[in-house]
């Protein structure tokens, strides 16, 4: 594959020369499996139903056939649909059947080309279960590992598994499918792994991992590195106090070579530098105190780790938060596992759609109604 470098857009030879292409166009990409089931209505006819219904709420097959049923009128305008609207279980089925790869690919290249960048970026890595996908035993639940754009709020990229601890070959697959252009990955604890962090450095990109007791060694060597440091005058620190809502909270970030024993720097070649994060937080007269440790490929620079450490926890703001509240994955009314992470697809890319809009001052749930109830609107959305 050949990285297309701009602002980690899915890498993919089949649309590295195309980002000037529309919605439509993308779509027509996509490869039409069907031979001959389900061929009375059109392929892009059905994705750019599915895509719109999504963006104006729909959470399931039913909910995308009423949408088509009633905004028939204005689909018409964009798209021929000459044998109406298909019944739920025919989206189903073709929505199922994408190339899922190739439907990321589409969909995630044409979003992420309207996104403007500016600055160092921090990609955040992070899963989410979809709660609502299965139905009989939740160790067949759909774990989606999504990366952010933590300045833009935007899910650059997807991938998923409904394999239990198969978390760390889904990361790597969505990192090796990402043009990193220098850009700063962080992990939590789950992904410390030395293959992750050769995929990131392979990728040209830089990393800042937690580390917990999964990996033992490294965590008592980050300890104890740090006891030896705490009184030295040269320890590179940075403090940070937020007050508000009779809450207080002080973070001391601190950062120091990593100074790996031989067996540690065989095992762990990438980690250059080690970071503690120690939290001291006041509520109604009560304190308590924590620390939280990370490893890291970057040189000394603690103002610019303590950064990018309070923005790993974004993910869980800006997207599954999101996620759960606006778009209602964890209600989500699709049992399949394809059919349900193609819709978590197209939720992560509505959403992007949505945080791009520079109209209108609204919340993300109020643009999404904006896109049910205004047919304009949701022209807007989708076409600009």
């Amino acid at each position: 594959m050949h990285s297309l470098n701009f602002y980690c857009i899915p890498r993919s030879d089949q649309f590295s020369s195309q980002y000037d292409l529309t919605l439509i166009e993308r779509l027509n990409i996509i490869p039409d499996f069907r031979t001959d089931i389900n061929l009375k209505h059109d392929l892009v006819d059905v994705i750019f139903l599915t895509l719109s219904a999504v963006l104006s709420g729909a959470d399931g097959w039913k909910s995308i056939q009423e949408f088509g049923d009633s905004q028939l009128d204005w689909l018409r305008q964009h798209r021929e649909f000459a044998n109406g609207i298909p019944r739920r279980h025919c989206i189903a089925n073709i929505i199922k059947a994408l190339d899922t790869d190739v439907l990321i690919q589409a969909v995630f290249g044409w979003v992420n080309e309207k996104r403007e960048q500016s600055g160092k970026q921090v990609i955040s890595l992070d899963g989410k279960t979809l709660r609502g996908d299965w139905k009989e035993s939740s160790s067949k639940a759909l774990h989606v590992v999504s990366a952010l754009d933590v300045g833009s709020g935007i899910a650059l990229y997807q991938d998923s598994s409904n394999i239990k601890g198969n978390e760390g070959e889904v990361a790597r697959r969505v990192i090796d499918a990402l043009a990193l252009n220098n850009a700063v990955v962080t992990l939590d604890a789950l992904h410390c792994q030395s293959e992750t962090m050769a995929t990131i450095i392979k990728g040209k990109g830089d990393f800042v991992i937690q580390v917990k007791g999964n990996q033992p060694n490294l965590q008592k060597h980050v300890k104890e590195q740090f006891s030896a440091h705490y009184e030295d005058e040269k320890l590179a620190i940075f403090e940070q106090q937020n007050k508000g809502h009779g809450r207080r909270e002080k973070r001391t970030s601190m950062q120091i070579d990593a100074n790996l024993t031989p067996e540690l720097k065989k095992k762990w070649p990438h980690i250059c530098s080690i970071i503690e994060v120690a939290s001291e937080r006041s509520i109604n007269n009560q304190t308590s105190c924590s620390s939280r440790w990370f490893v890291s490929s970057l040189p000394i620079d603690v103002e610019q780790v303590a950064s990018i450490v309070r923005d790993h926890w974004a993910v869980e703001n800006q997207l599954h938060w999101v996620l759960d509240v606006v778009f209602r994955e964890d209600n989500l009314k699709v049992s399949d596992p394809t059919g349900a992470k193609h819709i978590a697809l197209f939720n992560r890319a509505c959403l992007n759609l949505i945080r791009q809009h520079q109209g209108k001052k609204d919340s993300i749930a109020a643009k999404r109604r904006g896109a049910a109830w205004n047919s304009d609107f949701r022209t807007v959305l989708l076409f600009g």
